[in-house]
C-alpha cells in the first residue's frame, strides 16, 4: 500500500506522531511519503522517508495569528487556493491508497475531492468533541466546584466552535461548496474518514466520541539518538529540569537560565532549532543540545518545562515528571491549564513573563521541584497513560484495514 503522511511541519509534534506511525506502515512493507513545509519535515527526511515540500502558511503567519488571536489570517482565500492546487497535484502523481492528516486542514478536502481515504491524528481539543473549551471555567481557581461549571463549559464551547467556524473555515467551506463537497463545521476539517485521538480521556475528555473515532493514546517521539552529552555531567545532588524551547516562542528564555543556575538547578535544554546555537558556552549547569532523546533524559530529570505542546506534556507525564507550562499562544495554555487544573504543575503566559520578569518562571519551578505533591500526581498520572500503549501500532492496524475493506 502507499500511504501520504501530510501535515504542519512548522510543529515537530505534527511530524513525530505521523513518524512514528509511518515507522510501523513501512515495517508492514507499505511505502509512506512526507509531505508538507516546514524545517521539522527534516526529521522525516533522516529516518529514510522520501519527503515532498508542499506550500503551506509560514510559520511567521502563524505565530502572528495565533498569538494575536487574528485566527481569520491563518486561512486568506487565495492561500487555500494554492494549498489545494499542490495537494491535487501530489495525489493525482502519487495515487496514495490513504492520506494520512496531522493539522493541515486542507488535506482532507483535497483528498475527498478525489475520493482518497483519509485518516488524521488529532488531539481532542481541536475537534468539536471536546468537553473542555479554551475558556472554561473549570479551569478557574476552584472552578470545578463552581455549580453549573459543565453548562457554562458546555455554552462557551458551542460559541468557540461557531467562531471557528465562521472566521477561520469559512474559506475552506468555500472551495468544498465550489468542488461540491459537503460543508464541514468548525473543526470537522482537522478530521478524517478514522480520526485517532492522541490523548488520554482523564487529560482531555469528550463529550461523546464522534463515528470514526477512538483514543489511542499519546504518540511520542521515540528517536535513536545517543544520550544527551551532559549527562555525565549532571550533578545527581542537584535538580534537573529539561526545558524544551518547543516549535515557536521559547528561545527568549535562554539569557535568563543563569538564574535558574544559581538557584541551584541544572537545565538541559532541547533547542528543536539550528538557528540557535548549541555549541555556545553556556553558565555552569546549563546544557544546550539540539535534539535529545528524552527517553535517554527524562530518568535523570525532576521536571520538565516547555511551551504546552502536548508532546512535551506527555513526555513529561509519561516519565511522571511535573510541567511548568510558559505558553506563547491560547491553544499551548489549553494544555498547560489542565496541568495545573489536575495539580500536575503551574502554567502562564509568555506575555506574563515578559511584563513581569523571568522570576515567574523560577518560583514556579520552585514551589514545583518544591512541593512533593506535584511529583506524586505525576507519577500517578503516568499509570493512566500506561494504560495507552503502542498506540502508533494500532493506528497503523486500523487504518491498513480501512485501506482493505475497499477492495473487499
Amino acid at each position: 500500500m502507499r500511504f501520504v503522511a501530510i501535515g504542519n511541519a512548522h510543529a515537530l509534534a505534527h511530524v513525530s506522531r505521523l513518524l512514528e506511525v509511518a515507522r510501523e506502515l513501512r515495517a508492514r512493507g507499505h511505502e509512506v511519503l512526507f509531505a508538507g513545509l516546514g524545517k521539522y519535515l527534516g526529521v522525516a527526511e533522516a529516518d529514510g522517508f522520501a519527503v515532498r515540500e508542499l506550500p503551506y502558511i509560514s510559520v511567521e503567519q502563524v505565530v502572528r495569528a495565533v498569538r494575536s488571536q487574528r485566527l481569520w489570517e491563518l486561512y486568506p482565500r487565495r492561500q487555500l487556493d494554492e494549498y489545494v492546487a499542490a495537494e491535487l497535484a501530489l495525489f493525482r502523481e502519487y495515487r496514495p491508497d490513504l492520506v494520512l492528516i496531522d493539522n493541515r486542514p486542507t488535506a482532507r478536502t483535497s483528498a475527498e475531492h478525489l475520493g482518497l481515504k483519509t485518516a488524521a491524528l488529532l488531539n481532542v481539543h481541536m475537534s468539536n468533541s471536546r468537553r473542555i473549551p479554551f475558556f472554561s471555567a473549570r479551569n478557574l481557581p476552584g472552578g470545578n466546584r463552581l455549580p453549573g461549571a459543565g453548562a457554562l463549559d458546555r455554552l462557551e464551547n458551542a460559541v468557540e466552535c461557531a467562531m471557528y467556524d465562521r472566521v477561520v473555515m469559512h474559506g475552506l467551506n468555500a472551495i468544498r461548496r465550489d468542488m461540491g463537497l459537503p460543508r464541514l463545521r468548525a473543526y470537522e476539517h482537522e478530521q478524517g474518514g478514522v480520526t485517532f485521538f492522541v490523548d488520554v480521556p482523564e487529560f482531555n475528555p469528550v463529550r461523546s466520541l464522534p463515528v470514526g473515532a477512538s483514543y489511542v493514546g499519546p504518540i511520542t517521539w521515540h528517536n535513536n539518538l545517543p544520550a544527551p552529552r551532559c549527562l555525565a555531567d549532571l550533578d545527581a545532588g542537584k535538580p534537573t529540569v529539561y526545558l524544551s524551547l518547543g516549535s515557536e516562542g521559547l528561545e527568549d528564555l535562554l539569557p535568563h537560565l543563569d538564574t535558574l543556575a544559581r538557584k541551584g538547578m541544572q537545565v538541559v535544554v532541547a533547542t528543536g532549532a539550528p538557528d540557535v546555537p548549541v555549541d555556545r558556552v553556556p553558565s555552569a549547569g546549563v546544557f544546550l543540545e539540539q535534539y535529545v532523546n528524552v527517553d535517554l533524559l527524562l530518568p535523570h530529570c525532576d521536571a520538565v518545562c516547555c511551551h504546552g505542546g502536548n508532546g512535551t506534556l506527555y513526555q513529561a507525564l509519561q516519565h511522571g515528571l511535573p510541567v511548568v507550562v510558559v505558553a506563547t499562544h491560547q491553544e499551548q495554555a489549553y494544555g498547560g491549564k489542565r496541568i495545573r487544573s489536575l495539580g500536575l504543575g503551574q502554567c502562564m503566559m509568555l506575555k506574563q513573563v515578559e511584563k513581569v520578569g523571568f522570576a515567574l518562571v523560577v518560583n514556579a519551578l520552585e514551589e514545583v521541584l518544591g512541593n512533593a505533591g506535584y511529583r506524586e500526581r505525576a507519577r500517578a498520572f503516568s499509570g493512566r497513560i500506561g494504560q495507552y500503549v503502542g498506540g502508533a501500532g494500532k493506528v497503523a492496524a486500523v487504518i491498513e484495514e480501512h485501506v482493505r475493506t475497499l477492495f473487499d
